[in-house]
C-alpha cells in the first residue's frame, strides 16, 4: 500500500469515528451531526497549499483568547505557550492572559472593563469603571490535517458572575493564505438568528451561527473579517443599548516583532478598535546561554593495575568539583568507581547525573566494571544510578538509543548511608560551601479592592542560608519594601482572620519574612521527615513537620504534615499576636511523566479549622518553568461572613532564574495569585517541602528523562 493511501485511510478512520459518535441520540451529538456535513464539504475543497497546523493563525481576539475579533476560531495556543495583552472597542476594554495548558487545550483569564459604567456604591468611589473577571476554556478535539479541518469546543465565562457566558463548537480550515472559520454558539454567541433546522426536535433553538476569515497577506500582516452574532442590547449588563449597527467586523494584525502583534479593527459598524498582545513560549530564555560543552574525548584510560588509585579519584573529584557541583566524594575498590554529588548546577537532575557520569567515564580506567552515581539533597543520599562502563561508552557515542540504554542502567532509591567501604580508596575530603547569600526582587499585586482595582508592593529581599550539617538549613530573609500603595476601604477583618487581613501586612514596613531553622532526614530508605521552626512567613511563626514516603519508582508519594502557629503582628519586626492556629493534613502526590504534571491532594483540618480537600495541579515545561493552580472544597460552616461557602482557588508560576542569565542556575522565582483573599483552606507557607526537594531524583523521573544523560 502506498504511503498516501495509508494516510488517507487513517484520516478516513478519524472521520468515521466522528460520524459514528454524531449518530448517538444526544443534543450535542446532533450538533456534531450537522457539523459532520460541514466537515464533509470542507474535506472536498482543493487544498494543495493547506498547512496542517494552527500557525500563523493562532492569534488573539479582543478578549485575549485565540480568535478573530469577537468570535473564537478552532485554533489554540501551542502547549506551553503564553499570551498577555490589552484591547479596546468602546465601551469595552479587555486585558488578561492565556496559556496552552495541555496539548490542544487553552485557558484564558480576562478582565472586561466597561468604560461607560461607574460604580456608585459607598466605599467604591476610587475604584473606577465596572470590571468583570472571566475564565474561558477551549479544547481542540481534532487538529487540522490534510483531509480534516481543526475542530474545537469551548466555553466563555465559566465561573463567577457569567456576564459573558457562551459555549460553542467551531471548525477552522486553512487554504493558505486563507483561514476559514465557521461555528455554532449558544448563550451570548447565539445571536439574533437561531438555527431552525430540526426545530421539531426542540434542540437548536438556543444556537446560532458565526464565522469569519483571516488572510495572511504577508509575513507580518494578517487581514480579518467576521460575522459577529452578539446582541449587545441583551447583555446581562447592558452598555450598548442600541446594539450593533452591523454584524460584520473588519480588522488587521501587524507583527511588530517576533511574538508582539498590534491589531486595528472596525467593529459593530461604528466603532474603532485596537489590541496589543505579546505571545511567547513559557520559560523561554531571555538571553542566549554560554557554551557548556561536555568532555568529548578520554583523558586517561590506563587500566587500574597501572594507575595510582588515590591520584585517579582525586583527579575525578577535582574535575566534578570544578563543574560547580557540591558535596562531591569519589571512591573506588579497584573495580567500580562510586561518585557522590549534589546538583547545584542544572535545573535537570538527569542532565547533572549525565555530566558526572561523562566526567568519570573520560577519567576512568578502561577496565572499570561499573560507574555508580549517588545523587544527594542537603548531603542526604536520595538516588543511586549504576551502569557498566562499556554500555555507557556505547550510549555516549550514539551506538545505542536512550530506550535501549534505559534497560541496562540500574536506577533506584539510594540507601540512607554508604555501606561499609573498607578497602576503598577515597578522594580528598569534599569542600563544603556552607554559606549562601543572595536577594530576591518581589512583586506583590493586590487587585480588585473597592478603593482601587490595582495596587501593589515592590520589595527587595536579601537572604542568607547556612547549611550547618547534613539535612540542616538556617534561613533568614529580610523584606525591604521600596514602594507600596496597598490599602483597603473594606471594614477591618475579623480578629481571628487567617489570611483575610493580608492588607495589614502589605505596607512599607521592613521585617524578617523568614527567620527559621529546618531539618530534613531519612526515617527509612524511602521515607523522609522534616521539622521546621521559627518565623515561617510574614504572617505566622511556629513549629511544623511532615513525613513523606515514596512508593514504587517514586510516581506516588504519601505523607502527613502538621503545623502549630502564632499570628505575627503587622508592621513589627518579631512581635506576635494572641492568635493561635494549627493544621493537620494528609498528602498524596502523583506524577504523570508524559505530561510532566504533578497532582496533589490534601485532606484534613486547615488553619481556619475548616475541614476538607485542597487540590493542586502543576506542570513543568521543557524550559524548567512551572505553572499550576489550586482549588479547595472544605466545610466552611464554622466560618463567618464572606468565608462561608467559598472555595479557595488560584494560580501560581515558578520561573527559573537562568531565564535571565547566560549561565545555568537552579534557583527559581515563585509567584501566585488568588481572586479573593479568604481564610478558607489555608496552609502554612513553607520555604521547603520534602516532595519538592526530592521528587526530581525519583527513579521514574530519571528513566523518563534518560536521553538527558547524554546532553
Amino acid at each position: 500500500m502506498k504511503v498516501s493511501a495509508i494516510k488517507y485511510q487513517i484520516s478516513n478512520t478519524k472521520y468515521q469515528i466522528l460520524t459514528a459518535y454524531c449518530l448517538l441520540p444526544t443534543p450535542y451529538s446532533l450538533l456534531l451531526t450537522a457539523y459532520s456535513l460541514l466537515l464533509t464539504a470542507c474535506c472536498l475543497l482543493p487544498t494543495p497549499y493547506c498547512h496542517a497546523g494552527d500557525r500563523p493563525f493562532n492569534n488573539a481576539a479582543n478578549w485575549v483568547g485565540t480568535g478573530l475579533m469577537e468570535i473564537p476560531t478552532a485554533r489554540v495556543l501551542e502547549d506551553g505557550e503564553i499570551r498577555a495583552g490589552i484591547a479596546q472597542a468602546y465601551p469595552f476594554r479587555w486585558f488578561g492572559g492565556a496559556m496552552g495548558i495541555l496539548p490542544g487545550m487553552e485557558a484564558d483569564f480576562r478582565v472586561t472593563e466597561l468604560l461607560n459604567t461607574e460604580i456608585s456604591k459607598p466605599g467604591w468611589e476610587n475604584y473606577g469603571h465596572y470590571k468583570d473577571k472571566a475564565l474561558d476554556l477551549k479544547y481542540q478535539i481534532l487538529p487540522e490535517s490534510k483531509l480534516l479541518p481543526a475542530i474545537a469546543i469551548g466555553a466563555h465565562d465559566i465561573h463567577g458572575t457569567k456576564l459573558y457566558k457562551a459555549r460553542y463548537l467551531v471548525l477552522s480550515r486553512q487554504i493558505f493564505p486563507f483561514d476559514f472559520t465557521i461555528g455554532i454558539g449558544g448563550n451570548r454567541l447565539r445571536g439574533k438568528h437561531s438555527i431552525s433546522l430540526f426545530d421539531k426536535l426542540d434542540i437548536f433553538e438556543d444556537y446560532g451561527i458565526f464565522g469569519g476569515v483571516e488572510i495572511a497577506a504577508g509575513d507580518r500582516l494578517n487581514l480579518m473579517a467576521e460575522y459577529n452574532p452578539v446582541e449587545y442590547e441583551k447583555d446581562k449588563k447592558v452598555v450598548v443599548p442600541e446594539g450593533a449597527s452591523s454584524r460584520f467586523n473588519f480588522g488587521l494584525r501587524f507583527k511588530l516583532c517576533e511574538g508582539i502583534n498590534l491589531g486595528l479593527s472596525y467593529q459593530r459598524g461604528d466603532e474603532l478598535g485596537m489590541m496589543l498582545h505579546v505571545q511567547t513560549a513559557l520559560g523561554k530564555p531571555l538571553r542566549d546561554k554560554r557554551p557548556d560543552h561536555p568532555l568529548l574525548a578520554p583523558v586517561d584510560t590506563t587500566p587500574f593495575r597501572e594507575r595510582n588509585k588515590k591520584k585517579m579519584v582525586d583527579q575525578i573529584y577535582n574535575a566534578i568539583y570544578r563543574k560547580g557541583f557540591r558535596n562531591v566524594k569519589v571512591y573506588t575498590d579497584g573495580t567500580d568507581i562510586v561518585l557522590e554529588f549534589e546538583n547545584t548546577r542544572y535545573l535537570s537532575d538527569a542532565k547533572a547525573i549525565g555530566r558526572v557520569l561523562r566526567t568519570a567515564f573520560f577519567y576512568s580506567p578502561k577496565d572499570t566494571r561499573r560507574l555508580i552515581v549517588i545523587s544527594k539533597r542537603l548531603n542526604l543520599h536520595v538516588l543511586r544510578v549504576s551502569v557498566a562502563r562499556d554500555v555507557l561508552s556505547d550510549f555516549f557515542q550514539g551506538k545505542i538509543s536512550p530506550p535501549v540504554f534505559s534497560k541496562f542502567v540500574d536506577v533506584k532509591i539510594a540507601d540512607k548511608k554508604s555501606k561499609d567501604k573498607t578497602g576503598y580508596t577515597y578522594s580528598v575530603k569534599y569542600r563544603k560551601k556552607d554559606l549562601f547569600l543572595g536577594f530576591k526582587p518581589d512583586f506583590e499585586p493586590y487587585l480588585n479592592d473597592p478603593s482601587g482595582f490595582f495596587k501593589c508592593r515592590l520589595s527587595i529581599k536579601p537572604f542568607i542560608k547556612e547549611y550547618p550539617w547534613d539535612g540542616g538549613i538556617a534561613y533568614a530573609r529580610y523584606s525591604l519594601p521600596f514602594y507600596s500603595d496597598i490599602s483597603t476601604s473594606l471594614p477591618p477583618a475579623a480578629e481571628d482572620a487567617i489570611r483575610s487581613d493580608l492588607v495589614d501586612y502589605g505596607g512599607k514596613g521592613s521585617t524578617f519574612d523568614r527567620l527559621l531553622f529546618e531539618q530534613i532526614g531519612h526515617i527509612t530508605r524511602r521515607t523522609f521527615g522534616r521539622i521546621s521552626m521559627g518565623y515561617f512567613e510574614d504572617m505566622f511563626a511556629g513549629i511544623g513537620g511532615e513525613v513523606l514516603t515514596f512508593l514504587g519508582d517514586g510516581k506516588l508519594a504519601l505523607g502527613i504534615e502538621a503545623d502549630w502557629a502564632t499570628k505575627r503582628r503587622p508592621t513589627s519586626l518579631l512581635q506576635l499576636e494572641d492568635l493561635h492556629a494549627h493544621s493537620l493534613l494528609a498528602n498524596a502526590f502523583y506524577c504523570l511523566p508524559d505530561l510532566n504534571m504533578i497532582l496533589r491532594a490534601q485532606y484534613g483540618k486547615f488553619l481556619a479549622k475548616d475541614e476538607g480537600w485542597r487540590f493542586t495541579v502543576s506542570r513543568e515545561f521543557d524550559t524548567g518553568a512551572i505553572a499550576g493552580f489550586w482549588y479547595s472544597i472544605t466545610d466552611t460552616g464554622n466560618l463567618s461572613g464572606f468565608n462561608r461557602d467559598y472555595h479557595d482557588k488560584g494560580v501560581f508560576i515558578s520561573l527559573p532564574l537562568e531565564m535571565f542569565k547566560t549561565t545555568t542556575d537552579t534557583r527559581r522565582y515563585q509567584y501566585s495569585a488568588s481572586p479573593w483573599t479568604r481564610d478558607v483552606a489555608q496552609t502554612m507557607r513553607h520555604s521547603m517541602e520534602v516532595y519538592g526537594l526530592n521528587a526530581g531524583l525519583m527513579p521514574f523521573k530519571i528513566k523518563h528523562n534518560i536521553k538527558e544523560l547524554r546532553d
